[in-house]
């Protein structure tokens, strides 16, 4: 679904939609599993449990709670990207055009991944940080649940994939089970 295969040093990656979470810990998983430490800044809504299911190495995770001050959470971007070859960002409202210019610049020349999640189609994008590849999820179908009872089994989810490095726009149905 990744244009170039995968996950490209310097790059940002934006997760929006229902799923955006679940996609964006799918996205991050097997960098962690080959051996890149993960920084989650700013992101409050990242469950522990969410990510070991998703095949996330917590043994290479730290989570970062800035706090709610802008100027803040900047910092605390800045000194991950210069320490952890992966971060996981949730931007905040607020953030200035220089600022995201400063953090872009300093993921590109140290040549971090940057993986913006966002529950809303507020992408990154909207915030000053332009994502190279935009990821934006929409549930289709649940399955498992009749007529308002019963268990969630799994979920079809479908993927809008594009952005400035994506040489063609295109859509993916995803099944996940669990």
């Amino acid at each position: 679904m990744l244009p170039d295969r995968g996950l490209v040093r310097g790059r940002i990656v934006s997760c929006s939609g229902d799923a955006a979470m679940s996609l964006a810990l799918q996205v991050v998983s097997r960098a962690t599993q080959d051996g890149s430490w993960l920084a989650a800044v700013g992101v409050d809504h990242l469950g522990l449990v969410a990510a070991h299911e998703h095949r996330v190495a917590l043994e290479r995770l730290v989570v970062v709670n800035p706090g709610d001050v802008v100027g803040d959470w900047v910092a605390a971007v800045g000194i991950a990207v210069e320490g952890f070859g992966v971060v996981l960002l949730n931007v905040p409202r607020g953030l200035s055009a220089r600022d995201a210019q400063r953090i872009t610049t300093r993921i590109q020349s140290r040549r971090a991944v940057a993986v913006c999640v966002d529950s809303t189609r507020r992408v990154a994008g909207g915030q000053g940080l332009v994502p190279d590849v935009v990821l934006h999820t929409t549930t289709v179908a649940w399955h498992g649940i009749d007529e308002g009872s019963g268990h969630v089994r799994s979920r079809e989810v479908c993927v809008e994939v594009s952005g400035r490095r994506v040489a063609r726009p295109s859509r993916h149905t995803l099944h996940h089970v669990g």
